[in-house]
């Protein structure tokens, strides 16, 4: 055992390690408020294969992910295209595949998967891309195509993995014109679809469940009647915030874990907020913006594009989640069924967000020593 524990050696920036094993610790302790027994066992379960494989990733050469991704994506593109034919379906929705009683959202690998591919193809493509043809056989296709597939089941995550994928064109130096261009058209698209989905059946037919999305627009944005009909959830944390004021009722004392749907996941900000108050939500936040600031460090620090755009991009995408999932707790935006990023209790979510820190540590590990080749 001595020998084992002497070998293992912790590479790239430490702020993060600390960061990801704040994450960790207060996680248990947050489910532990939200969920049973059982299930705080299976969570930590699942916390140690995530940390297990972070310390792995972050052992392997980041130049390495360029390939990884690559061959990541298109299998990434299969499992979203089981998920039609042979999808688990979970509360009206099939997001999952089942394989060898494995039960996982393949979105989730997508989200990785599809982040190292376009800072593969930014790193390749971004000094050759002189039209707006280049533009999309390149960059948008790939982003493209990983979005259509999520869409129907998953609205959201598909919305934030576009945005993300938009971020990492941005920050890799695409033109400006083009972004605009495309945000510009993915607004006007979904516009028309809320407007057929409000008036005809059309919506529906061609994107399943794009009814319940804008039913949860409309509910937000509807009068106190219909929020307290269709939006109970987001009710209920609001009442959950409002008992926690500043210092919260403590730990373990939540009084809406067993009224607050989804408790664990979605709305855990909210049981967070009632238990520790105002000041252990800032103590989150703050973790969350150290480690984006730490990633940003990174970013300007490593002189390869792949490697920066990599760090940059999946930090992104975690504080991005985190962000939404936190407005949703507080009723700023509808509801979104996005988790809080190594809060919440989940599965191949958890385990893939701890595998993205991987990376970046690979990166940090990299950059300290110089090592881009």
């Amino acid at each position: 055992m001595n020998f084992f524990l002497k070998h293992i050696k912790f590479k790239g920036d430490p702020i993060i390690w600390i960061i990801a094993t704040f994450f960790s610790l207060f996680s248990i302790m947050v489910v532990y408020s939200t969920a049973g027994f059982l299930d705080v066992i299976n969570h930590s379960a699942k916390l140690v294969v995530g940390i297990i494989a972070m310390y792995v990733v972050h052992l392997i050469p980041f130049k390495y992910f360029s390939k990884i991704g690559q061959l990541g994506y298109y299998v990434s593109l299969l499992l979203l295209f089981l998920v039609f034919l042979i999808g688990v379906s979970v509360n009206g929705a099939s997001r999952w595949i089942a394989i060898a009683g494995l039960q996982f959202q393949p979105s989730d690998i997508a989200k990785l998967t599809v982040i190292l591919f376009l800072a593969r193809q930014i790193s390749i493509y971004r000094n050759k891309i002189k039209n707006v043809k280049d533009f999309l056989i390149h960059l948008l296709l790939p982003l493209f195509l990983v979005c259509v597939l999520i869409l129907p089941n998953n609205f959201s995550t598909a919305s934030l993995v576009f945005i993300n994928g938009v971020v990492l064109m941005f920050l890799g130096g695409v033109k400006l014109n083009y972004i605009t261009k495309l945000f510009l058209i993915s607004f006007l698209i979904a516009l028309s679809i809320y407007l057929l989905n409000k008036h005809s059946s059309l919506g529906e037919k061609l994107i399943p469940r794009s009814s319940t999305w804008v039913s949860r627009v409309d509910s937000f944005f509807g009068n106190n009647h219909e929020v307290m009909g269709k939006d109970y959830q987001q009710v209920q944390a609001l009442v959950a915030i409002q008992n926690g004021k500043i210092q919260g009722v403590g730990p373990g004392k939540s009084q809406q874990r067993g009224v607050l749907p989804y408790s664990e996941s979605d709305f855990i900000f909210a049981i967070l907020l009632e238990e520790y108050g105002l000041i252990g939500a800032s103590v989150l936040i703050l973790c969350y913006l150290i480690l984006l600031f730490r990633a940003i460090k990174i970013y300007l620090r490593t002189d390869s594009i792949f490697g920066s755009l990599i760090v940059v991009g999946l930090i992104f995408s975690i504080i991005f989640q985190a962000l939404v999932n936190m407005l949703v707790s507080v009723s700023i935006i509808p509801v979104t069924g996005q988790t809080l990023p190594l809060i919440s209790m989940g599965g191949t979510s958890l385990v893939f967000t701890f595998i993205s820190i991987g990376i970046v540590l690979s990166v940090s590990r990299d950059s300290l020593s110089g090592n881009y080749e």
